[in-house]
């Protein structure tokens, strides 16, 4: 059982109750909280992002080719595999958003009021 009265080590309790300043700080929100791919892992993201590119243009513009095998996956420790995972997630939305800033310019979208 806790038998503790609010005192601290010195026998002097919070006696205004407040709530310690550590405890108020807020965690980070998402947007708040940063991420970093190393300059290596970054350059071998935008290689990559080409070969996908060159395979989806093949794909669309030359099907008669043989698309060529996938090459095996890079392997990623855990931390890196959800850094990797929150890139990826955020170029396909920057994506998304450039594509409807361009419709809208283009005059094809109304934006909503």
């Amino acid at each position: 059982m806790n038998n503790d009265n609010g005192n601290n080590a010195n026998g002097v309790g919070n006696q205004n109750h407040e709530i310690p300043r550590h405890l108020l700080q807020h965690v980070p929100r998402p947007r708040e909280v940063r991420f970093m791919l190393t300059d290596r892992q970054l350059e071998l993201m935008y290689v990559v992002w080409a070969a996908a590119r060159g395979r989806v243009h093949q794909q669309v513009y030359r099907p008669e080719l043989p698309i060529p095998p996938y090459p095996l996956p890079p392997v990623w420790p855990d931390d890196v595999r959800a850094m990797v995972i929150l890139w990826v997630a955020r170029e396909r939305r920057m994506f998304e958003l450039e594509m409807s800033e361009l419709e809208y310019i283009l005059g094809l979208r109304v934006r909503a009021r």
